[in-house]
């Protein structure tokens, strides 16, 4: 069996560094520290042997994130709906950026699919008393 040839990656730190700027501020002093991270980070890189690939995750299961309004529109309710169950902790809150809520869509959809299992049984019951009350007497 012939002998793999060495692999040679070359990284530019001074890109990831600007995307680490974006995000926060940070002093001259603080880059070049951070800067000196990332080197060292990539002057011994540990690299996976495996040949065996690492399936991707298909986009179908990437979860998304909602705006309130985006939400609100996939399961039909208004955006303030939407926003008092996120406050009162029936959907859970992904982000929030100033007054701008996020949420996941699998989080969306399971509240829904709760709420609808609730109704049911709700309508249910209601059923069952009036016919109780109706033919009772």
């Amino acid at each position: 069996m012939a002998a793999m040839p060495a692999l040679t990656v070359s990284i530019e730190v001074d890109p990831l560094v600007d995307v680490v700027r974006r995000h926060v501020h940070l002093s001259p002093s603080l880059a070049k520290v951070i800067k000196g991270d990332f080197i060292r980070l990539f002057q011994n890189p540990t690299f996976a042997t495996s040949r065996t690939p690492i399936p991707a995750k298909p986009a179908a299961q990437i979860d998304p994130v909602l705006s309130t309004q985006e939400a609100a529109d996939l399961v039909g309710v208004s955006r303030p709906y939407i926003v008092a169950r996120i406050e009162a902790g029936d959907i859970p809150l992904h982000q929030q950026v100033g007054n701008q809520r996020r949420v996941l869509k699998s989080a969306v959809l399971a509240w829904h699919r709760r709420e609808q299992t609730r109704r049911r049984r709700a309508l249910g019951q209601l059923g069952a008393d009036l016919d109780n009350e109706v033919f009772a007497g």
